[in-house]
């Protein structure tokens, strides 16, 4: 029985990429960062110490940063054994952002540019807000400004709730993203909303990667929380995806955890299952390695490390992730079968130690566990689609255009 699960620790770099430079990231180190605020003790927030990823370090990770950068993590143990194959991936496609990543891991690189709003105060064309309005019958519009989902609430929360006016903004990546309070303006107000935006802005060809919910609650400014009630209206891959053809050639199943179903559009996936926080999405893949059948990629992504703490340049919730998800993982690992393809990867980097609040272009970590795999470093891939073209040779499908399997 043959099956894969992808495991996106989302945003988890080991170490700025060869071309960091034209993304002023040179020095970025999501991994590297967060090991070194730890030795130091600056990550001592509900934690406490070094890293503790054993776990992880055993499937190679240690090795995968001694090899980009020529050092080992600070005031991590070495394991005596490294049990799987494990090495390290340059991006190609020309965004650092959530798609390009995960598409590009599915296969398909992202090889032209999406448009962005690029203005951080009158961000969105007047035109599509009043398109927007019109349609709507919005009283108008908070916002319009790039801004860190926690710092609009506190500024535009109190005032939504009043006036029952949107709240838009938008970040350094391709997002056009709306913040509206569950209760006050309802929950399939603001999904309605986004599928409009959606349709307005593909009518006006821009090419904007994902229009996000972003629903919240609370009362006022000192306790608004986003929810777990997020949704992502993404463009679709350009290009059929690894995922669409083992469902087209193998009559093959693809169950997608957290966002991953929005981040391709639904598209190639047979089965979403809404899991939220690291906690219920561990859970849940579990769930699915003990049930999935012949033929099958279980795809997740673990977005916290990402949303929650790495945008928010969190190092001590960063670590604390880390390791309960390393504690976590002997329990993955044993509920494998014989046959079954572990792939430990990321989609991108946000070291949270950087400046700012945005992605830090990175190279991406691969381990590919089997039970019957030798340890072997598999070097330097030129491509995410690497991982693509390795799933292709093991569930024996056409070659994607994109990658050389590491098999």
């Amino acid at each position: 029985m043959k099956r894969v699960f992808i495991l996106v620790l989302d945003s988890f770099g080991v170490g700025y990429s060869c071309d960091a430079k034209k993304f002023n990231d040179i020095g970025a180190n999501t991994f590297g960062h967060i090991s070194e605020y730890c030795y130091f003790g600056k990550a001592n927030d509900n934690r406490f110490g070094t890293l503790n990823i054993p776990n992880l370090m055993s499937l190679g990770l240690g090795k995968i940063y001694y090899q980009i950068t020529g050092n080992l993590p600070l005031g991590i143990l070495q394991p005596v054994n490294v049990i799987s194959n494990y090495g390290f991936a340059s991006e190609i496609s020309t965004a650092k952002d959530t798609s390009s990543g995960h598409w590009e891991i599915a296969g398909v690189p992202v090889l032209f540019h999406w448009d962005y709003f690029v203005n951080k105060n009158n961000s969105f064309p007047e035109y599509i807000l009043n398109q927007i309005i019109l349609e709507f019958n919005l009283p108008g519009i908070l916002g319009n400004c790039q801004a860190s989902g926690v710092d609009i609430l506190k500024d535009f929360g109190e005032l939504h709730i009043h006036t029952k006016k949107p709240i838009f903004y938008t970040s350094s990546d391709s997002v056009f993203q709306v913040a509206c309070h569950e209760k006050y303006f309802g929950l399939n107000n603001l999904y309605d909303l986004c599928i409009g935006i959606r349709a307005i802005l593909n009518k006006y060809n821009l090419n904007i990667t994902r229009v996000i919910a972003r629903p919240f609650v609370g009362e006022n400014a000192c306790d608004f929380v986003r929810t777990g009630n997020r949704k992502d209206f993404s463009k679709p891959p350009h290009q059929k995806t690894i995922l669409q053809k083992l469902i087209e050639e193998k009559n093959g199943h693809v169950i997608a955890l957290g966002k991953i179903a929005d981040i391709f559009d639904n598209l190639g996936i047979t089965k979403s299952i809404h899991a939220v926080g690291l906690t219920e999405l561990i859970n849940n893949t579990i769930q699915q390695i003990k049930s999935a059948v012949h033929n099958t990629i279980v795809f997740v992504n673990f977005v916290d490390f990402d949303s929650i703490w790495g945008h928010r340049r969190d190092v001590s919730g960063y670590a604390s992730g880390l390791e309960f998800f390393d504690q976590q993982l002997p329990k993955i690992l044993h509920a494998l079968y014989d046959e079954d393809l572990l792939i430990i990867t990321a989609d991108h980097g946000c070291d949270p130690t950087w400046p700012g609040t945005d992605h830090t272009r990175e190279f991406i970590p691969i381990i590919l566990y089997n039970k019957f795999m030798k340890n072997n470093y598999f070097g330097h891939r030129k491509t995410f689609s690497d991982i693509a073209q390795t799933i292709a040779k093991y569930f024996l499908l056409s070659s994607m255009q994109y990658g050389v399997s590491i098999l």
